[in-house]
């Protein structure tokens, strides 16, 4: 038994063997489902805040947004004005079809605030419906304190230049309404943090607008007392003043009486590049001619 078995594997007769497992056909696996990729949320863009003017008028309120970046000027000067109370009281002096226009202290259109700013090329406002203006003369360099609200689209004053300086956001109902005489009984202005004002204008000293000449008595010919006294007004930068006499006539009546005439008197507040500025100023009044020098 042991032969036949060596005989057979020196023969090299294959022995049986089991067959190789067939290859299985590989199994894709599946993909894994892309999602859509989805864009990041936009943070809404911060709106800049801009400066509120609110005319107050008998017929109703009339609220204009202001634009520094189309006219950072007329911007500064027309807040500056409402703040210290200038337009307080003004009547439109001016209502046609297409615009009313106010701001003038004389209420004839010849007025203005004592300065004039320089005018401004516009890139964005146009002189469409509610859109507020600076009136001015002859000169782009003239307007001052003057304005005008567009009724309707007037393109052709695009071509004559005028500063265009904001919109009305709210009552313009109400500037429809508005007849000649109609008087702003209060302007106030809102101003956002990170306004800045500019510079506009020029710089000058702070001027009494009305004088009251002192109540004297009536045999003050047969006094004897100097005719000029001195007189030292601050005048802050809403235009209230403060009357301290420095150097009197001697005579306390008719010391007291220039004091209390000059307490009303009216001022303009002295002006810096433009903005009002407290003053302190000193002169000498001549109670014969009623007339005023700066100085000793």
């Amino acid at each position: 038994m042991l032969a036949i078995l060596a005989t057979l594997l020196l023969t090299g007769q294959p022995s049986a063997q089991t067959p190789p497992p067939a290859n299985k056909p590989a199994v894709a696996k599946p993909k894994k489902e892309e999602k859509p990729k989805q864009p990041k949320p936009q943070k809404p863009r911060k709106q800049q805040e801009r400066p509120v003017v609110t005319l107050e008028t008998a017929k109703g309120t009339v609220v204009i947004e202001l634009e520094p970046t189309e006219a950072p000027i007329a911007v500064s000067n027309f807040i500056s004005l409402a703040q210290r109370g200038f337009y307080d009281g003004l009547t439109f002096h001016r209502v046609e079809g297409d615009l009313v226009q106010g701001g003038d202290p004389l209420g004839t259109g010849a007025g203005g605030p004592g300065y004039t700013i320089s005018y401004e090329q516009n890139r964005g406002l146009k002189n469409l419906k509610g859109v507020i203006g600076m009136a001015r003369g002859p000169e782009k360099d003239s307007a001052g304190s003057q304005f005008y609200i567009l009724k309707k689209d007037v393109p052709g004053f695009d071509l004559n230049g005028y500063t265009l300086f904001g919109r009305v956001t709210s009552g313009l109902d109400i500037v429809e309404k508005i007849v000649v005489g109609d008087k702003v009984t209060r302007a106030t202005v809102t101003v956002p943090a990170s306004y800045k004002p500019r510079a506009f204008g020029p710089t000058h000293n702070a001027e009494p607008q009305a004088l009251y000449y002192p109540l004297l008595p009536e045999d003050i010919a047969s006094r004897t007392y100097t005719k000029t006294v001195k007189v030292k007004v601050i005048v802050s930068a809403t235009g209230s003043a403060d009357i301290t006499l420095t150097r009197g006539t001697g005579d306390e009546e008719i010391d007291d009486a220039i004091v209390a005439a000059m307490r009303q008197w009216q001022w303009q507040p002295a002006l810096k590049t433009g903005q009002p500025v407290a003053q302190t100023l000193e002169f000498v009044y001549d109670l014969a001619t009623h007339s005023r020098r700066i100085g000793g």
